[in-house]
């Protein structure tokens, strides 16, 4: 194995694929990392220690894994003092399987194991090993716990980093409350890769909001597989889901923005509505995927509710929220998906009115009931065909949803500027002030970009809306 022995600052690059759970976790190794030494590069040719965080969730990600690790090899054969390594849903799923093909990898770590990278990192970079550096949980008892037990050890240890790590320099945070999935789709993997529904303490989540808070954060995100699932008991009291977004919001004054995903459609109560409709600084937004239309889909997709309680949910929110944003998620070529399940997705796609949608085409992924059980049956012409219409459908949806908006002024959170020629036609001295252009987002997930000083960048402003396409809203800046 070659190491990185030697090297006086380690040069570390993490590269994410995936979901906001991936981000936050390798946030969460990064601080670990940095905290002993690490110096964190924005190029893996920069960089000595070179670490893919993965998902397993679409066949395409893991695909750009082995892409990645194809280059890697070519740097170690060329002589190159790297470390490698795989961490995440993909090390979880392939267990030590993908070492056989890439045996210069040497490092795998699963979803419930990153608190232990540092540690394996520095027995990589310090000790002449010839075997890879393994830590995957397969989520089978260990040392007489629970597999429980054992797995919200790990979880704390890494999301407890956060406190003693980097202070954190952006304006907007995760925060992880849940890990893991019971639900069991049979399309997906996460059940079997980042294991069953964990639940941190509420006074953990809130110890760690409170201090992001103190360091100048304006929004926070909750995270969870099933967010809205999420209860915790102590033995003598028992906090449910509304019950920790209701003391967040109190117990914290000073965070304009929080929110949180992903949503089940199943199992969210009316009392988390009602928490959502009364706390002004809880984001009126949900995402919420339904991933068909049709309720023969959903019952070969194992997702355990039909369309009249998916829409449900919706009336319940709407009518609580009138202005709230929906977000989904759908699955398009399903095996069995006929025309006629597909035009059911469509239709439900014009009676929920989403703000937008994340369409996914079919992909069988390895160990799921549908990849064991239901042959992918349908071409990969009708899914780009199915996923294309899909697509146009809600591009007409988002852009009268976006038109709505057109002479409203709303409250933004400025994330940075525009990556597309920021400055192009734009260095204008404005009341004495260089403007460029900047992105921002509303509590309603709504991008708006705008004309304005750099120094915007991570504060609240007001924004009037001028225009508006099917992905954003554009406007002027309030004074």
């Amino acid at each position: 194995m070659t190491t990185a022995k030697g090297q006086s600052q380690p040069r570390v690059f993490i590269e994410t694929f995936g979901c906001q759970m991936n981000i936050l976790d390798s946030e969460l190794v990064q601080n670990q990392l940095v905290d002993l030494g690490y110096e964190p590069v924005k190029n893996a040719d920069d960089a000595n220690v070179i670490l893919y965080n993965t998902c397993s969730v679409r066949d395409l990600s893991e695909q750009k894994v082995l892409s990645r690790l194809g280059i890697m090899k070519q740097r170690k054969e060329k002589g190159e003092n790297i470390i490698v390594g795989v961490l995440g849903c993909m090390a979880e799923r392939t267990n030590t399987d993908i070492l056989k093909k890439h045996p210069f990898i040497d490092l795998l770590a699963g979803p419930s194991q990153l608190d232990k990278v540092p540690h394996l990192l520095e027995n990589i970079r310090q000790e002449n090993q010839n075997q890879p550096q393994v830590a995957l949980s397969n989520f089978r008892l260990r040392k007489g716990k629970s597999v429980d037990e054992s797995t919200m050890d790990s979880l704390e240890a890494l999301d407890a980093s956060r406190l003693s790590g980097v202070e954190s320099k952006s304006k907007q945070a995760y925060i992880r409350i849940t890990r893991g999935c019971n639900k069991f789709c049979s399309f997906c993997v996460v059940p079997r890769t980042r294991g069953p529904e964990i639940h941190r303490s509420p006074d953990a989540i809130v110890e760690e909001a409170k201090r992001l808070v103190g360091q100048g954060v304006l929004e926070i995100t909750l995270l969870g597989q099933t967010i809205n699932h999420y209860t915790f008991s102590d033995g003598e009291k028992t906090t449910s889901f509304a019950n920790l977004i209701y003391r967040v919001h109190e117990e914290i004054p000073d965070l304009p923005r929080l929110r949180f995903l992903t949503s089940y459609p199943r199992d969210f109560t009316d009392e988390a509505l009602d928490v959502m409709a009364t706390s002004k600084r809880i984001c009126k937004y949900l995402h919420i995927p339904a991933q068909s239309g049709s309720n023969d889909v959903l019952k070969r997709m194992n997702r355990g509710y039909t369309t009249e309680i998916y829409l449900d949910l919706i009336e319940r929110a709407r009518k609580r929220m009138p202005d709230i944003s929906i977000i989904g998620d759908m699955i398009v070529g399903f095996p069995g998906e006929t025309e006629e399940d597909f035009q059911k997705s469509l239709a439900l796609l014009y009676k929920v009115r989403y703000k937008n949608i994340f369409v996914f085409k079919y992909s069988p992924r390895p160990g799921t009931v549908a990849e064991k059980k239901d042959p992918d049956d349908i071409s990969r012409e009708i899914k780009r065909d199915r996923n294309q219409r899909m697509l146009d459908v809600q591009h007409e949806i988002s852009l009268t949803h976006h038109q709505s908006f057109i002479g409203k002024t709303v409250h933004v959170l400025v994330e940075g500027t525009a990556k597309i020629n920021p400055n192009a036609n734009r260095d204008l001295i404005t009341l004495g002030k260089q403007q460029t252009r900047l992105t921002s987002r509303t509590e309603g997930d709504h991008i708006v970009s705008f004309d304005g000083p750099k120094s915007l960048v991570g504060q609240l402003t007001n924004v009037q809306i001028t225009g508006a396409t099917s992905l954003s809203l554009s406007g002027q800046l309030q004074t």
